[in-house]
């Protein structure tokens, strides 16, 4: 799926916000297209891959004076001169939409996004914890010529197909949402942070005061008192005010790693910033703009938090803001819930409600030794929405035939955002087990763990039946001139799947896998020739012809070609050569040799890829061809076409 994302050009809080639903939906195995002026530091924490940066602006917000007081009068030209360009604007996205493919576009908050999403066909989803009508008809309730304008913004956002209003937001602050869902905070999370302690030379049991205001400029703050009053480092981006125990940081900082290691934040109102450090539970100081309504709405949104305290402005006495700075150093605050995977899941049943209504909907998880594979089916159409997968590396915590405590609890952990998303989507869901499902003597104590927290029906399937869902996934690519080979290279077996001189599919399953090679003790060599003494035994064929399926299959194109997983999906029905895999091996050979690693890869990737090139090129070997077909729809999808 392609989604684009639109952040408000104001500010730093909606571009923060949609870097966190961006973040939520790459997990997912979404394509992301960020659309915003807003600087690319904000995104810096996204995955290098599954997302694009488009500069465009379709909402100006409010344009501020010095210590952050609403400029009337320039935002007003601002608008003004936005409607002016509106044919031209609603234009150029209108094409970007068609062209790119775009699935669905959430909007926080621009409202020209909405008309041309109309034209084009596409549907749009907002989010925000407040809309620019309900700025505007503060900002402008004495200015009569405006309120054609704001009407008009009004009527945009009533044609959204679905809303959702935040955690510090209230429906009265989104008035041109329909029926707005409530959720909890979005907020942009990270797993590892960098250790700007160090960065800044900041001793370890050193208290921090963190001083940030956003996007839009600063407050005059008695910064100097404010250092002598804290006993610590003060850290904050004004420069040209010195003293001994200040650091300037620059504007586009980590964010997130500041306030991870900061004891206390003054800041403003923001969306984000309210919700950035309540996510991680910190104390925080805040003053309030002037003239702008969303202060209210957040103000009174924060006002159950026990680490926030609102000041109008500083004491006059370093004494007193000391003892003010204590006082709000001693709250302990909670970490507040974020909601950003199950957004996720409840935007993506939105877009079924609206493009696939009535729809027979299959959720499929192909449960494996190496992966979990997912796909979400239209079975009414026979088309498939979305595939996704998540690495487990379940065969590696098989010992004796039995999956350690470990690595229950790990593959419950690396499945557990995959299958929240999905218990957001009205749809059926089945869940097959396959490799060493049928090998580990406690399998059903994991797949029980699964049906009782996910509520989904789980099975243990045979090889034979796997063999089946592989020919079904291929059934599309096949004409009747060649004698057909399906191979489905798994963690722990390999199935081969063939028509019999009768016209019935057959097949056989040979227990050797990506992971069951790669544990082998022994020289490569060895292992390969075990693989080509089991291919010998099989039937000859007239006209033999290899399709390779499945993820094992995608990712050998993903080396093949230098592309993403992502790229390499648009890639099935594409044949490729014995050469390409000779290739491919010699050269993450010498990558591994040059560089431990293999540029990145870890050794087990590495050694995987180069065993399943080596799997397929022996399987070429076998009945003298010298090329493949190569198809990306597994036996989750195979199963769901088999489905009836």
């Amino acid at each position: 799926m392609n989604i684009a994302l639109y952040a408000s050009n104001h500010g730093y809080g909606h571009a923060s916000r949609v870097a966190a639903i961006a973040a939520s939906l790459i997990e997912y195995g979404i394509h992301v297209y960020i659309c915003t002026n807003r600087p690319r530091f904000l995104f810096q924490d996204l995955p290098d891959e599954g997302w694009s940066y488009r500069e465009t602006s379709l909402d100006v917000g409010v344009v501020h004076k010095e210590n952050l007081v609403s400029d009337i009068p320039a935002t007003k030209t601002a608008i003004l001169d936005l409607f002016s360009k509106r044919e031209e604007l609603v234009g150029n996205e209108i094409l970007f939409l068609r062209e790119h493919k775009i699935d669905l576009v959430i909007a926080d908050i621009p409202y020209l996004v909405v008309e041309a999403c109309l034209y084009a066909e596409v549907p749009v989803i907002g989010v925000s914890n407040f809309d620019w009508y309900y700025i505007y008809k503060e900002l402008f309730k004495d200015d009569e010529d405006m309120v054609p304008l704001l009407n008009t913004i009004w009527a945009l956002y009533r044609r959204m197909n679905a809303t959702y209003l935040p955690m510090l937001g209230n429906v009265s602050s989104v008035p041109g949402f329909r029926d707005p869902v409530p959720i909890q905070l979005l907020a942009r999370t990270k797993d590892d942070y960098p250790d700007l302690r160090s960065k800044y030379e900041i001793p370890e049991n050193t208290k921090i005061l963190l001083i940030m205001f956003g996007g839009e400029g600063k407050i005059s703050i008695p910064l100097e008192k404010i250092c002598k009053a804290w006993e610590g480092m003060v850290l904050c981006p004004f420069k040209g005010q010195p003293a001994s125990n200040l650091i300037a940081v620059n504007p586009d900082e980590d964010f997130l790693a500041l306030v991870k290691m900061a004891d206390l934040v003054i800041c403003k109102p923001g969306y984000s910033t309210f919700a950035e450090i309540m996510s991680q539970g910190k104390a925080m100081l805040y003053i309030p703009r002037q003239n702008y309504p969303e202060e209210t709405v957040l103000i009174d949104g924060a006002k159950n938090y026990s680490g926030a305290k609102l000041i109008q402005q500083f004491p006059a006495e370093v004494g007193e803001i000391r003892a003010l700075l204590d006082t709000v150093c001693k709250t302990q605050p909670h970490p507040v819930e974020t909601s950003n995977t199950s957004f996720s899941g409840m935007i993506l049943n939105d877009y079924l409600r609206v493009c696939h209504p009535g729809d027979k909907i299959l959720s499929v998880f192909d449960l494996g030794s190496n992966n979990m594979n997912y796909v979400l089916y239209n079975k009414s159409r026979n088309v498939v929405i979305h595939r996704f997968w998540v690495s487990t590396a379940l065969g590696m915590y098989l010992q004796n035939n039995v999956i350690t405590q470990e690595g229950i609890e790990a593959v419950l952990s690396s499945i557990a955002k995959l299958m929240e998303r999905d218990s957001y989507i009205e749809s059926e869901k089945y869940l097959i087990a396959t490799g060493v499902f049928r090998q580990a003597s406690n399998a059903q104590e994991l797949l029980a763990k699964i049906e009782d927290q996910w509520h989904i029906p789980t099975k243990i399937i045979s090889a034979k039946t796997e063999m089946k869902y592989a020919w079904w996934a291929a059934k599309e690519y096949m004409n009747g001139a060649y004698d057909y080979l399906v191979m489905d290279i798994g963690g722990a077996s390999t199935e081969l799947s063939w028509k019999s001189p009768r016209g019935f599919q057959t097949g056989i399953s040979f227990d050797f896998g990506l992971l069951s090679l790669y544990r082998e003790e022994v020289d490569y060599a060895d292992r390969y020739t075990d693989v080509a003494e089991c291919f010998s035994s099989l039937p000859e064929f007239t006209q033999p012809r290899l399709i390779v399926n499945g993820l094992t299959a995608t990712v050998l194109v993903k080396y093949i070609l230098n592309i993403s997983l992502q790229q390499s999906l648009l890639t099935s029905g594409t044949t490729f050569t014995r050469e390409n895999l000779v290739e491919l091996q010699e050269r993450l050979t010498s990558d591994f040799i040059k560089q431990p690693g293999g540029n990145g890869l870890n050794k087990r990737e590495i050694i995987t890829i180069q065993i399943a090139a080596r799997i397929v090129q022996q399987m070429l070997d076998r009945y003298y061809i010298s090329d493949f077909v190569v198809i990306n729809d597994g036996i989750s999808i195979g199963y769901a076409k088999w489905k009836r």
